[in-house]
């Protein structure tokens, strides 16, 4: 299994509650093999012309890189804010044994192209 299939997606949240009822809804949709969930995450960042802090859940999610655009399209239709982040990373590297489990987890929605 070439290590290029597999995509590391981060996701902030407005905190624990949304982050698991995503993460849950990722998962039950198999569009991602596992989900890490890091609470107490303080983001700052710009936005409206100033800067902001917020106090997050980090989503670190395991998927690939084919599953990416309806992944994208999951995080967005179930986000609270108006621009989630969604910040896909490749994996070059790894256990061959845990990057053939997240494939294999994996699935492209039906009639998903």
């Amino acid at each position: 299994m070439p290590e290029s299939e597999a995509v590391v997606v981060l996701v902030t949240t407005a905190g624990q509650q949304e982050a698991e009822a995503l993460s849950r809804a990722l998962l039950e949709a198999r569009l991602c093999a596992c989900v890490t969930i890091l609470p107490h995450a303080t983001s700052l960042f710009h936005w409206e012309g100033k800067v902001d802090v917020a106090q997050e859940a980090l989503l670190v999610i395991k998927s690939t890189r084919e599953a990416l655009p309806a992944l994208v399209e999951g995080v967005k239709s179930r986000h609270s804010y108006q621009t989630p982040e969604i910040i896909a990373l490749p994996v070059v590297g790894g256990s061959e044994q845990y990057l053939s489990w997240l494939v294999s987890e994996t699935r492209l929605p039906p009639g998903y192209t």
